[in-house]
C-alpha cells in the first residue's frame, strides 16, 4: 500500500483542465475531475486506458473502481475555490472526463453536494456540465432546483436489449425519475444514448418501449452515439461475454482504428463501419421523429470527415452545443 501526504498532493492537484481541442463546445470549458475512479465499473469504460488515470490510481494506493479523492475533502474544495478565484477563464464545467459526480460514495457522503453547491455559488460559474450514469439525492436535486440556470444534466440512459455492459449502475427507471426531476427544476435535460451497441441497443424492438418510457416521463431531448473499443475495452468485453461475443461484435466495425482527438493518441478507437452505422442512425433517427424528440446524432464520436455529409441527410448532427 502506497503512504500518501494528502496535503502535499492537495498542493500539487490540478481538479480543473482545459477542455479538449475537437470536443463539444469547441473546448471552451474546463473538465473538472473531482477525485479518481468510478464505482460504475462499465465494461465499455474508456478511462480504465488512459496511462493518466491509472497512474493515479496506482498512486492512490486503490483499484479504479474504489474512487478516492486525493486529499481531505476540505483540502479538496479549497483548492477548487483557490484554482477558480486564480484563472478568469474557468467558467465553464464539464463534470467529468474521467469519472461521474454521482457516484454512489460521494453522493451518500455529502461530497458531490458540496462541490456542485462550491460551483453553483460561485459568481464566476456560469455553466455546470453534468454527464451522468448516476442519481443525485433529494439535496443535489434542490440545489438544482435553486439554480437551473446553471445546469445542463445529461443522463446517460440506454434502452434495455439482451447485452448491457454497464455492471453497478442504479436503475434506469430511478436515472429516468431523476432526469425528469431536473427538467422539472428548469435544468437543460438530455438523454444520452451513449454508447450504442449496433444490433442490441438500436434495434425498433427495443427502442420503442424505452422512447415510450421517456415520452412519458417527460423528457424530450436525446443524443446518440455509438460504442468505439480499443484494446483495453476489448479485453474487457471478451473477459464479460467471451472470445464468440466479441468476434460476432467486431463483424459491425472497420478493421483500422482512427484517432479521435487531435494530440491524444490513446483517443484511438476502432469505429462502426459507415453502412452498418449509417443504416442505424436512419433506424434511430426515423423512430426519434415518429415520436417527436429533439435529437442528435454525436458527431464527434459518430462521424468521420468522409461520412458526416451523408449522416446529415438522414439525421441531425451535433453542431458541439446541443446539450450545453
Amino acid at each position: 500500500m502506497v503512504t500518501i501526504n494528502s496535503s502535499d498532493l492537495c498542493d500539487e492537484e490540478i481538479f480543473f483542465v482545459p477542455g479538449c481541442l475537437g470536443t463539444c463546445w469547441y473546448g471552451n470549458y474546463h473538465y473538472l475531475e473531482p477525485f479518481t475512479g468510478c464505482q460504475h465499473d462499465c465494461v465499455y469504460c474508456y478511462a480504465k486506458g488512459r496511462s493518466d488515470v491509472m497512474a493515479k490510481v496506482k498512486a492512490l494506493g486503490d483499484n479504479f473502481t474504489n474512487p478516492k479523492i486525493s486529499c481531505s475533502e476540505e483540502e479538496a474544495l479549497a483548492a477548487m475555490k483557490k484554482q477558480i478565484d486564480a484563472d478568469p477563464k474557468i467558467h465553464t464545467i464539464k463534470l467529468s472526463r474521467y469519472t461521474d459526480i454521482f457516484c454512489k460514495k460521494f453522493v451518500d457522503n455529502g461530497y458531490s453536494y458540496k462541490v456542485l453547491k462550491l460551483l453553483c455559488d460561485h459568481p464566476q460559474i456560469k455553466r455546470i456540465i453534468i454527464t451522468t450514469k448516476g442519481v443525485p439525492n433529494e439535496q443535489i436535486l434542490d440545489l438544482i432546483r435553486k439554480y437551473p440556470q446553471k445546469f445542463s444534466y445529461s443522463a446517460a440512459i440506454k434502452p434495455a436489449a439482451s447485452i448491457c455492459m454497464e455492471t453497478n449502475v442504479p436503475s434506469r427507471e430511478e436515472r429516468i425519475r431523476c432526469a425528469a426531476e431536473a427538467k422539472k427544476a428548469g435544468a437543460l435535460v438530455t438523454i444520452h444514448m451513449d454508447p450504442l451497441i449496433i444490433g442490441y441497443e438500436d434495434t425498433e424492438e427495443v427502442l420503442r418501449p424505452f422512447f415510450t418510457q421517456l415520452k412519458e416521463a417527460g423528457l424530450n431531448r436525446v443524443m446518440f452515439s455509438y460504442l468505439l473499443y480499443d484494446y483495453t475495452i476489448a479485453k474487457n468485453i471478451v473477459e464479460k461475454y467471451g472470445e464468440e461475443f466479441f468476434a460476432k461484435l467486431k463483424e459491425n466495425y472497420l478493421h483500422n482504428d482512427r484517432q479521435i482527438l487531435p494530440l491524444q493518441k490513446e483517443t484511438t478507437y476502432y469505429a462502426p463501419k459507415h453502412e452498418v452505422k449509417l443504416a442505424s442512425v436512419k433506424r434511430i433517427s426515423t423512430l426519434l421523429t415518429e415520436y417527436g424528440f429533439e435529437f442528435v446524432v454525436c458527431g464527434l464520436k459518430s462521424s468521420d470527415k468522409e461520412d458526416v455529409t451523408e449522416l446529415k441527410e438522414h439525421s441531425h448532427v451535433c453542431d458541439g452545443k446541443f446539450y450545453a
